[in-house]
């Protein structure tokens, strides 16, 4: 049977798998029209196609939804992307769902606060998780004040309560921003 896994990070996820691996930053109609190239050649043992991107675009999926029904025999598919809204219902509703995050160190590449890069965070679509993550890199590289401090504890909070990821962004970054222009 074929399944999706929803995790944070792609790249390794993709070195736990065993399959043939396509990665790419988004799977475009010509992408699964490889993948079935290389489904349909004979196999006589199981084998896994791992599909790994960001982003499917919509004629892509619906090629690869009849991939999905009527696989070919021996080949299971794994798809691996960050978030289940990056799939249509329909390839979500014939696939089984796993999801599968990593706890990160890796340091969040912290750049000069400003509008364009607050709007790049609120677009990268991060999970909870993530943020925690971004959040827990701030604290360490930052100097901050005992208010925003507090503000980054309460937004926290507010991650656990499932409130809009993207307002919790913004409330952190542009109180840093702030911050910073204190200095």
């Amino acid at each position: 049977m074929s399944k999706a896994i929803i995790t944070n990070n792609i790249d390794k996820l993709l070195k736990e798998l065993d399959g043939e691996i396509i990665r790419k930053d988004e799977i475009k109609i010509e992408d699964v029209r490889e993948i079935e190239k290389i489904a349909y050649i004979t196999e006589r043992n199981k084998k896994n196609i791992i599909i790994a991107a960001e982003k499917f675009n919509i004629y892509a999926q619906n090629a690869l939804l009849k991939l999905i029904e009527e696989p070919p025999k021996n080949i299971d598919f794994i798809i691996v992307t960050k978030s289940k809204h990056t799939l249509l219902d329909t390839i979500l509703s014939r696939v089984k769902l796993y999801k599968k995050y990593f706890e990160e160190d890796d340091e969040f590449e912290l750049q000069p606060i400003t509008n364009e890069y607050i709007l790049e965070l609120i677009n990268k679509d991060m999970q909870k998780q993530e943020i925690k993550n971004f959040l827990k890199s701030v604290l360490k590289n930052k100097n901050l004040n005992e208010e925003c401090l507090k503000i980054i504890n309460d937004a926290i909070a507010m991650l656990e309560l499932n409130m809009d990821k993207e307002a919790v962004i913004s409330l952190i970054m542009l109180c840093i921003k702030v911050e910073n222009a204190n200095l």
